[in-house]
């Protein structure tokens, strides 16, 4: 911590020129941020540091991608500014990863700790994609995700301070998926731009990543990982790395932990405050007239991916309404090509 500290107080600062702004660079350990304000919020270049640490920590199993060099995060000025960017995100998204580049770019936010929790949920993007990619392969959409939204929380000791568990609380039991339908959802092409199943899916998304990860061994994650990067189906992978037999199996045991009285406990012991964030709206985002959809990107994000319109709820919101399903027809496979 003191070597961080030290190189964090030597950060050098120098300018250069892009996206018709006069840049600056500020050099931490892990980073290298280019920001397009003279000064930047206090506590980000330590904060970056911090969330490097945990995530090394937390998901060092996929690569040794800290060795691979500097991530390049750009902090622009204000939405309008990173909207017009070289990145060109949604103007409605507050990040975008850029895998090729291994770079992050962000807009500057009201808070730095909303800032944090969005640089943590591109971080975490950027080691899950790239750890997939070198099979030539990307990631299902919902573990994507989830584990991304698992990242923003400042701990894993302290998962009722992200909005994504507040919200799997308040989440009626019968508004979930059934898992064998859950795991078929193409989210572009299954849930009609629908806002209502598109929260149901990320936070359920959320949940479940929660309980792969959190609640069993992280080797077993990882060997879960390592199947469907091999091209396992999620059944088989299941079976072969927690030994599901079935993923009706699953679905009971991920049911019963969702009914444990801890959850509500402690989402309700929290500070009224810590109940209402914002969180990442990169593919989780909002449209500025609040609408839901969808839009593909062939950059950024990834080759084929896509950034979806919307922001969940806070706790103690207004109850969803209940969603439907898929046609079969319809069913598309959670993995993207290649």
């Amino acid at each position: 911590m003191l070597k961080i500290a030290a190189a964090l107080l030597a950060a050098c600062a120098a300018s250069a020129r892009g996206d018709g702004w006069r840049w600056q660079e500020t050099t931490t350990p892990h980073f290298i941020v280019h920001h397009q304000s003279v000064w930047l919020p206090n506590g980000l270049t330590m904060g970056l540091e911090r969330i490097n640490f945990r995530l090394h920590m937390d998901l060092g199993i996929f690569s040794n991608w800290s060795s691979s060099g500097r991530v390049n995060a750009y902090l622009y000025k204000n939405q309008q500014a990173y909207a017009g960017g070289r990145f060109h995100p949604p103007s409605w998204s507050n990040g975008v990863a850029i895998y090729d580049q291994k770079a992050i770019a962000i807009p500057m936010m009201h808070s730095t700790r909303q800032m944090m929790r969005v640089l943590a949920h591109e971080n975490t993007h950027l080691i899950f994609v790239n750890y997939f990619r070198q099979s030539h392969r990307d990631p299902p959409a919902w573990v994507n995700e989830g584990l991304a939204m698992l990242e923003e929380a400042d701990s894993p000791d302290r998962p009722q301070t992200s909005v994504w568990y507040q919200n799997m609380v308040e989440m009626d039991p019968r508004r979930w998926f059934p898992l064998d339908k859950f795991f078929a959802i193409s989210p572009t092409t299954d849930l009609n731009n629908n806002p209502e199943l598109v929260t149901v899916f990320y936070v359920q998304a959320y949940s479940l990543t929660h309980f792969l990860m959190r609640t069993h061994a992280k080797m077993q994650f990882k060997a879960f990982c390592d199947h469907l990067r091999a091209g396992d189906s999620v059944p088989d992978s299941l079976r072969l790395a927690y030994h599901y037999e079935t993923v009706g199996d699953l679905e009971i045991a991920w049911r019963r932990w969702l009914a444990e009285p801890i959850h509500r406990r402690r989402v309700e012991e929290l500070p009224l405050a810590d109940r209402d964030q914002d969180t990442a709206v990169d593919q989780a985002g909002v449209a500025g007239d609040g609408s839901a959809g969808f839009n593909e990107r062939h950059d950024g994000f990834g080759s084929g991916f896509t950034v979806w319109k919307f922001k969940p709820m806070s706790s103690f919101a207004q109850p969803l309404a209940e969603p439907g399903f898929p046609s079969p027809a319809n069913s598309g496979s959670p993995q993207s090509a290649p």
